[in-house]
């Protein structure tokens, strides 16, 4: 498959309000550092978690289209979806790189990121998902490189790439099991694992991008996908039970799968409207069919798990709602609109089961992070305090959001991201559309 970039003008009438947000959200993330916490959000002790870790959440399990996309592509050979690789390792690279400076903001010391590297602490889900991001990124940013080195003809750095990325992999999934688990046997133990798999893949994936990147990337991303719910584990007696559950960093996982392959499903059409390109049905129907099984595995595991539970009788009152709401917009409908070879193939009902599946995993991780909650004030007997976020707060998430946009289209302008469309590919589609139809 050859990739090119897109022509047209870098900048366009859409770049103004992007880069105003991207503006107005950088002023905002100064004043957060210049002025304090306390003064710049609406956080208290009682609510030290509030938009940017909602915003946090739902970005990450999005941004779970890079390796979901990463791992049918290259490990279970779906070549068919090849399209969607470069795009989907882009945003995510975009997205786990802005998640972090959301962490930045959000974070009362982010200068004390150096205690990762001397503290060993045996409890502490932050500890490994901050060590999975951060190594993570770096990963991301290797599978990435051969799209750069594409573009500037780096014939002699790209073989430096191919030599040395994997070792450097092998080395950073040796590092993270000695960091997990305390104990440098397992750390060398693991390294030779995965020297071994990078030995004998090494002429594997007609990509040319070294399998044991994908797998560092799949495993990286699995680990800190379920390790975020986790966290949660620890508010049995604050979050709903309709959503606390002990399964949760399965739960959250799932729903990674779930948002990540909606999210490159989406990116696929918005990239058909935006950049006129050829509509790829076909492409996204198959995708489709995919998307329909996650939600199958993911909601069915949900509802499931309430029902075993015993927490049935909770649907009822302003969180039975919610739930409802969560389970039949972002599961029920959409698995209804992918359900037949026939639906998937037309444009309306794909868009809007992959818009509400989206929608579907943003939803429950507002309802875990925030309406699901119910916390009462720090002193006991207190009364339940409410929380909503402060301009600074929408400011510097919303110009996150613009600035992975604008990224993600000045990158498809410069770098051969997109594949190169297919001679009379519009037309082709349009007459199989015209042959079903009739």
């Amino acid at each position: 498959m050859h990739h090119e970039p897109v022509k047209g003008k870098l900048f366009t009438i859409w770049s103004l309000p992007l880069l105003l947000l991207m503006a107005a959200g950088a002023v905002a993330f100064v004043a957060r550092f210049a002025f304090g916490l306390g003064a710049t959000t609406n956080l208290s002790n009682n609510y030290p978690w509030g938009l940017w870790i909602a915003f946090d959440l739902i970005w990450i399990a999005l941004a779970g289209g890079a390796f979901v996309t990463a791992g049918i592509v290259y490990v279970f050979h779906g070549e068919k979806f090849h399209a969607l690789a470069r795009p989907a390792v882009w945003m995510g690279l975009l997205s786990y790189s802005f998640v972090v400076v959301t962490l930045i903001a959000d974070l009362g010391l982010p200068w004390h990121f150096w205690q990762l590297g001397v503290q060993r602490p045996e409890h502490s889900a932050m500890y490994e998902v901050s060590w999975c991001v951060a190594l993570y990124v770096t990963v991301l940013a290797l599978e990435f490189a051969p799209t750069v080195f594409e573009r500037f003809g780096w014939n002699k750095l790209r073989d430096v790439w191919r030599t040395w990325s994997p070792v450097y992999t092998v080395a950073a999934l040796g590092l993270f099991t000695y960091l997990m688990s305390h104990r440098i046997w397992m750390g060398v133990v693991a390294a030779v694992v995965f020297a071994a798999i990078a030995f004998l893949t090494r002429r594997s994936g007609g990509s040319g991008v070294p399998v044991i990147l994908i797998i560092a990337a799949v495993t990286f991303s699995t680990m800190h996908q379920s390790s975020l719910g986790s966290l949660f584990l620890l508010m049995p007696d604050k979050l709903s039970p309709l959503w606390w559950s002990p399964i949760l960093s399965i739960l959250f996982f799932l729903s990674a799968v779930t948002a990540g392959i909606a999210l490159v499903m989406g990116m696929d059409m918005l990239v058909s409207r935006f950049f006129k390109r050829p509509w790829n049905r076909d492409l996204l129907a198959d995708m489709g069919k995919v998307l329909f099984g996650a939600l199958v595995v993911y909601y069915g595991t949900r509802v499931v798990d309430v029902a075993v539970r015993g927490q049935l009788e909770s649907l009822s009152g302003r969180h039975g709602a919610l739930f409802l709401a969560e389970i039949v917009g972002g599961g029920l409908v959409p698995l209804l609109l992918l359900a037949t070879d026939r639906l998937r193939k037309q444009k309306a009902p794909l868009v809007a089961a992959t818009l509400l599946a989206m929608l579907g995993v943003i939803f429950n991780r507002v309802n875990v992070v925030l309406l699901g909650m119910s916390l009462p004030g720090t002193m006991p007997g207190g009364q339940v305090e409410t929380y909503f976020p402060s301009l600074v707060e929408w400011l510097v998430s919303l110009s996150l959001i613009a600035a992975a946009v604008f990224f993600f289209g000045l990158g498809a302008k410069l770098l051969p991201i997109l594949p190169r469309p297919e001679p009379n590919g519009e037309r082709a589609a349009s007459a199989s559309d015209a042959a079903s139809h009739s």
